[in-house]
Formats: C-alpha cells, structure tokens, sequence
C-alpha cells in the first residue's frame, strides 16, 4: 500500500487491478490517482481531441477484457462489479452535465471511454497498451504554430488538422494531415517521419517541406525546400521521390501524380504571413482568399473565369485586395461582415 500513498499509476497496479489482486479500497484509490485526475481534466477541457463514430458499450468492453485476461472469474469478480458500478456512475454524472452544457452524445461518451480506459489494462503478451489521440485544429483565418513530440516544427495554415497518437515518437513517427502544413522534421533514420493524407502519403527521414491536402481542393500539394521527400499515391501507389526546389501535385480527379520544377517561396512564404499567387487561376485565389480572411466568397456573373493572377499579400486588407484585383480584372464587389459577393462583368 506505500505506493498507493504516492498517488500514482503504475503498470504493476493495473495488472493486478485486471488480474484481481486489488480490493475495493484499492480500486477507489486508482480512480483518485493523480494520473487519473489529470486524464479526467484535460479531457473535460478538450472534449474534441478524442471522438468517436459510435456510441461505445463500456459494459461489453470491459467484460470482454476481463474474459481475455481471467476468464475464470469474469462473471464473479469484485473488480469486474465494481467498475462496472463506477461506469454506470459516470454515465449519471456526465448525462447530467451534459444536459447543463449542451455537450453532444459523442463528446460525453468519449469522456467516459477515456476515463474509464484509464483504469484498464489491455493485457496481451505480458505488455500493457493505451492508445490515445491529440488533435491540433487551426481555426479558418489564423495559423498556428506547433512542436511535435520528436521535436519535429509544424506550421499549420488557416483550417488546419494535425492528428497523432500517444506512440508518436516512440514506436513510429506518422501523423495524419487535413489542410495545410510546413514541416522542419527532426532527423531520425530508423523513425521514417510519415505524413498521411486522404490520397498521399509523404515519408521523410530529415528534411524541410510543405503539404497542401485540403478537402475540398481539386489537388493535393507538395513542396520540397530542403532534403529529400517520398510521396505515394495511396490508391495506385504510384511514388515519386523529390529534391529541393521541386513539387508533387496529385491532380484527384485524373489521379495522376506530376513533378515540376518550382521556385519554392510562393508555396511555403503563408509560415511568414505573406500569402503569395504565382500566376494562379481565380477559383484558387478565392478559396485561398476565403481561409486566409475567414470569409465566404460568392462570384456572380461568369460561369467561368480564365483570368490568372500573381501578387503577393502582407498585411493587406480583405478590401484593399479585393481593389488591387479590379485594376487589372473587371469586377465589383460586395462586403457584408463575412459575406462577399464578386460581379464579374
């Protein structure tokens, strides 16, 4: 019991929480654990870095573990009583505050899942395993600056999501990426730094680089400015393998995967806030315009523009912008707060 006075987790205490060897005293003493508290806090203030698509039987899930571990005594075991006891107790607690603070089905269920999970132990070839998700989400109109856990920088674009999990860094280094990102990746040859998007997966050892992997682009983006860069396209898996001051562009629609020869600043000087367009056609300038100021753009008038544009963007002004487009593009244009409406004449 010294340890137990510490008030703190270890994973000899989870074993024998699993295995049977702890009494309800003990049990209660886990659940007030410092770890456990800190769990239950961060979680409550960041409900949406865990989600998940269906509403989970924790009762199910734990006798399932419990048949796993000590088949025996699944059905009789104190401890098997006791969190289920403890779970019908979280569900009351949170379905009351979420009523109180309007949080969803799905956040409060993840709340339970991953405290819960907290006094569990998945015990499988003598090892103990937890596997939980950070997600970092850049709103539309700002950006955000980030350091992985291996030290790798990540600087992410307006509407933005970076996501990893808790073995990131120790047993692999892959990532998941929705929007916008400029990597300086921290240099470790038997951890290949993996990126995965919806169509491409990118793998780097060290290197300096920028994707562009947002949703509802027509393409998908990357650029290299320093070492050497793999991209594979996931469904064919075709690959190609770029160097400095070179792009890979994944058209989506012909699933074709090109190489070109680029001036990378264009590309990676949005890390500086300086948003740049190298004769650029203008449905990717409006979307571009849209994250960067966080607005909707309407364009009447013409059911296709032809138009291209180069110009580079500091500290401009939405309007100042929308006027240095009218002196060499015919249109007017309307602001209405976070509405804006382009007449192309």
């Amino acid at each position: 019991m010294d340890r137990m006075h510490r008030k703190n987790l270890n994973k000899d205490l989870l074993s024998e929480l699993i295995v049977g060897n702890t009494d309800s005293n003990m049990n209660s003493e886990i659940l007030n654990t410092e770890e456990v508290k800190s769990l239950m806090y961060h979680q409550w203030k960041n409900p949406y870095e865990i989600a998940v698509r269906h509403k989970p039987d924790l009762k199910q899930l734990f006798k399932k573990i419990r048949e796993r571990t000590h088949p025996e005594n699944a059905e009789k075991s104190a401890n098997t009583q006791y969190l289920i006891h403890e779970i019908d107790e979280l569900k009351s607690r949170y379905a009351s505050l979420r009523s109180k603070l309007r949080i969803s089905l799905g956040i409060a269920a993840s709340i339970i899942l991953i405290i819960t999970l907290s006094t569990i132990s998945i015990i499988s070839s003598n090892k103990v395993f937890q596997k939980t998700y950070t997600e970092n989400i850049t709103p539309s109109g700002q950006k955000s600056h980030v350091i992985l856990p291996d030290g790798t920088k990540a600087y992410l674009n307006s509407g933005s999501i970076l996501r990893y999990d808790n073995l990131f860094g120790k047993k692999y280094r892959t990532i998941e990426l929705s929007g916008e990102a400029f990597f300086e990746v921290r240099q470790n040859e038997k951890l290949p730094f993996i990126i995965e998007t919806d169509d491409i997966k990118v793998e780097v050892v060290g290197t300096k680089f920028n994707i562009m992997a947002y949703a509802d682009d027509d393409y998908v983006e990357t650029t290299v400015t320093e070492g050497k860069v793999s991209v594979t396209e996931i469904h064919s898996q075709s690959s190609l393998l770029l160097s400095a001051n070179q792009k890979a562009t994944f058209h989506k629609n012909s699933k074709l995967l090109v190489l070109t020869n680029v001036n990378p600043e264009p590309y990676v000087s949005w890390k500086e806030n300086i948003l740049s367009f190298d004769n650029e056609n203008f449905s990717n300038v409006i979307k571009k315009l849209e994250r960067w100021y966080d607005v909707k753009i309407k364009v009447t008038g013409k059911d296709s523009i032809d138009d291209r544009f180069t110009l580079t963007i500091k500290t401009e002004s939405l309007r100042e912008v929308l006027e240095l487009i009218s002196l060499t593009t015919n249109i007017n244009y309307t602001v209405n707060e976070d509405q804006v409406t382009i007449y192309y004449n």
